[in-house]
């Protein structure tokens, strides 16, 4: 009995391989870029917020955290170091996911793709898109409460917000964990049969 498919010849499959290693390469760059962006923007954000007086802002100029809102220039210095540690804290698991994909990515344009080490950084993706989600939650309630503060007892405020990217991260997280480590554990136990052969 005869197939009504050809066989795939090498040409087809050589061709595919780079097809998926130039791609790959390309989205490694495009992540260093991301993540090279958000270290400057970053930067710039924390030296406006340490020190605002070294730019030329309008007294109107506000900092927009959940629903609170303050001027800028009405926060005192403990407040916007503070604001400037959590949002340290948020740009970092931002940065720290995208290298862990660039690091994928340049595996996959090694054609790598299922050592260990490359499930590795699977789990890995999978526990920084967890930790973004879990700071994206609790950003509005922490960036709120620092806010408003100093102010008096009645007009302070805690926002909070569940929106469905939140939600997509605190799913993709885990299934993306789960996944690198079964394919790890099969790759792992791969490696090791190997080593009796």
């Amino acid at each position: 009995m005869t197939s009504a498919h050809s066989p795939e010849t090498n040409d087809e499959r050589t061709r595919r391989l780079k097809r998926i290693s130039t791609m790959a390469m390309w989205l490694k760059w495009i992540l260093t870029g991301m993540a090279a962006i958000c270290v400057l923007c970053g930067l710039l954000i924390l030296f406006v917020l340490i020190l605002p007086s070294f730019v030329e802002l309008d007294p109107e100029d506000t900092i927009d955290i959940g629903e609170v809102s303050r001027g800028l220039m009405t926060i005192g210095l403990g407040q916007r170091i503070l604001i400037a540690l959590f949002l340290t804290a948020c740009i970092g698991a931002i940065v720290m996911l995208l290298w862990k994909l660039r690091q994928l990515f340049a595996q996959f344009g090694r054609l790598d793709f299922f050592s260990s080490r490359t499930l590795s950084f699977i789990v890995e993706t999978g526990w920084w898109l967890l930790a973004l989600g879990l700071l994206d939650i609790f950003a509005d309630p922490i960036g709120s409460w620092i806010l408003t503060f100093d102010l008096p007892e009645a007009e302070r405020k805690i926002s909070f917000a569940l929106e469905a990217g939140q939600i997509l991260f605190l799913v993709f997280g885990p299934l993306t964990l789960l996944f690198g480590w079964v394919m790890r554990e099969a790759a792992l136990a791969y490696e090791e049969n190997q080593q009796f052969v």
